[in-house]
């Protein structure tokens, strides 16, 4: 899977939802059409991908804070939406400055607002998608973020159990994954079945066995072991930082 359509295919089930990035019917169609394998001209394609509020500037971050010169690069995108070493160079004044800075615009947040939330970002976080859902939370004011929404919008992982026998091109899947568990503290619940869309232009192969990433209940990637370990290893760093008795 291409960077870009890496990047779109974990961030369209939020933005078909309507929670974030442009909402035009032009750029709707590029995304669309360049996920489901038409051909489009990249430069549209990242240009519409550049007008997400929250992917994009920490794309940037990322790159700029390990030396990248394309926000774009492979690399880049699954740092933040999966995870990978690249994280660990990207300091946290730097990520409170981020929201000081991009995410205090109009139609985002306040200039106070913002203050006030990259002043609660604890040391030690780090630009994962993870970090967006249970520490900042949403700056487009279009979704309220809580409760078992939690568990929708953070990126989940899970053991592919069944395939549904469908004829559509959006087919079902039963995984086993561990749910987010709310309470006095954050945590990974034990195993359970639940079942996700599978939409095969975005992700062609799937099988019994394979370990798949979810958002908000669409397959995005099927995993290799490694990138398992960082998604799980990164989600529950960010747990952990929301865990603290500062928190």
């Amino acid at each position: 899977m291409s960077a870009l359509k890496l990047a779109i295919s974990y961030s369209l089930p939020s933005y078909q939802l309507g929670f974030c990035g442009p909402q035009e019917a032009k750029d709707k169609k590029i995304l669309l059409d360049f996920v489901n394998g038409e051909k489009v001209n990249e430069k549209l394609v990242k240009e519409a991908l550049m007008k997400f509020e929250a992917p994009y500037p920490y794309f940037k971050l990322i790159a700029k804070s390990n030396g990248i010169a394309d926000p774009f690069d492979e690399r880049v995108v699954k740092a933040m939406w999966v995870g990978n070493e690249l994280l660990d160079n990207v300091k946290t004044q730097d990520l409170r400055n981020l929201i000081r800075t991009e995410f205090a615009k109009p139609g985002l947040l306040s200039l106070k607002e913002a203050e006030a939330r990259a002043n609660k970002v604890p040391d030690g976080a780090v630009p994962h998608h993870s970090f967006h859902v249970l520490i900042l939370g949403p700056v487009t004011g279009r979704v309220k973020l809580e409760g078992t929404m939690l568990d929708l919008c953070r990126i989940g992982w899970g053991r592919v159990t069944k395939i549904k026998d469908q004829r559509s091109k959006i087919k079902k899947l039963k995984v086993r994954y561990r749910p987010l568990v709310l309470g006095q503290k954050i945590k990974l619940g034990e195993e359970v079945e639940r079942e996700i869309e599978w939409n095969k232009n975005i992700v062609p192969k799937v099988k019994i066995g394979d370990w798949v990433s979810f958002h908000w209940g669409q397959v995005c990637k099927v995993l290799n072991p490694d990138e398992v370990k960082n998604l799980e290893h990164y989600t529950k760093k960010t747990i952990d930082l929301v865990n603290e008795p500062s928190r």
